[in-house]
């Protein structure tokens, strides 16, 4: 079994949401932070200071503001030995509809692409040799609910990448397992974000009343199935799908 002498943590699209709940749920488990959006202003968490969190400006769609990025992280701690793909877009029209495929127009199509997929391919690949060298590494991409079933709230590029999220997870599974590195997916359902508040309240309450729970999920609900990943309680498992959704879909 590998060990993981980095102990650096990535997380993209940490600056709200789901992606901040992590930063500090992975700041409390010990691990260094690199923080990474398209915002500068970033989440405090608790009791950080300037030696375990780094916040950087990355568009994760540029490979060469990835590049910058990493050889700073690289030059502060060494590299990287989680990696939390968590940065994702999910455009609406003016009232709160994604589009189909009939509207769905080509810029908005690639654009959706290259944030919820492309870029977590380019992600694997970059940070992966870090933790090839000390044969542990941990890599979790959030996929969603509307991967798992049918949908059309968020529109056909969302449902459509974050489909292939999940078979990006199983062959990054298959292809890293050997250096030991796990590669597992979350599927948040109705979580409580600017994201979801773009489709508006009567889509929440039906969502809502189907659901068992009775009510969203919040980011840190779904922080903790991430973290659950990155500690020795997931050593064994790779290549899953976890649904965080109270109930909404069941398998």
């Amino acid at each position: 079994m590998g060990q993981d002498k980095l102990n650096v943590a990535l997380v993209t699209g940490a600056a709200g949401g789901i992606g901040a709940a992590t930063a500090r749920e992975l700041h409390a488990a010990g691990f260094k932070l690199a923080l990474w959006d398209v915002s500068d202003h970033f989440p405090v968490v608790p009791g950080s200071g300037e030696e375990r969190v780094l916040t950087q400006v990355v568009d994760v769609t540029d490979v060469a503001q990835v590049d910058r990025a990493l050889s700073d992280i690289r030059s502060k701690w060494g590299g990287v030995s989680v990696l939390i793909n968590n940065a994702g877009i999910s455009p609406k029209t003016p009232d709160g509809k994604g589009r189909g495929i009939m509207d769905v127009a080509p810029g908005e199509w690639q654009r959706v692409l290259d944030i919820n997929l492309t870029s977590l391919l380019t992600l694997i690949q970059k940070t992966a040799p870090d933790m090839m060298a000390q044969g542990w590494g941990r890599i979790v991409n959030l996929s969603s609910q509307a991967a798992r079933t049918r949908s059309t709230v968020p529109g056909v590029a969302y449902v459509c990448t974050k489909t292939a999220v999940l078979g990006l997870t199983r062959y990054a599974a298959e292809e890293l397992g050997p250096y030991g590195i796990t590669c597992n997916a979350v599927t948040p359902g109705r979580i409580a974000s600017p994201m979801t508040a773009t489709a508006g309240a009567e889509v929440t309450e039906r969502l809502n009343s189907n659901t068992p729970l009775r009510r969203m999920g919040t980011p840190e609900e779904v922080a903790k199935a991430i973290a659950f990943f990155c500690a020795s309680s997931g050593d064994f498992v790779s290549g899953a799908v976890l649904d965080v959704n109270g109930g909404l879909f069941m398998q």
